[in-house]
């Protein structure tokens, strides 16, 4: 249980990185950094909600899928600490 909390972590704290990147260097990626933002930005677009900002827009998805792995992380921490994945 604690390792896939942890994995969870983790996974949003890639996800966060991805979106200063995306505001840091619009552009081209370096290419030690374009395969895992390939794989984030892939599992993104299930996720994009583009909301009208005057002339841009903003995107949701980041947001949305950190909220997501933090709901899991809550329920799994609660499954562990109540004792239910050790009732089978």
């Amino acid at each position: 249980m604690r390792l896939l909390i942890e994995l969870l972590r983790l996974l949003q704290f890639v996800i966060f990185i991805r979106v200063l990147l995306t505001w840091i260097m619009p552009g081209q990626l370096p290419a030690a950094i374009r395969p895992v933002a390939n794989v984030i930005d892939n599992v993104l677009r299930h996720f994009r909600v583009l909301i009208p900002m005057g002339p841009g827009f903003i995107d949701l998805g980041p947001l949305l899928l950190m909220l997501l792995l933090e709901v899991i992380a809550m329920v799994v921490t609660s499954m562990a600490y109540s004792g239910f994945a050790y009732q089978y």
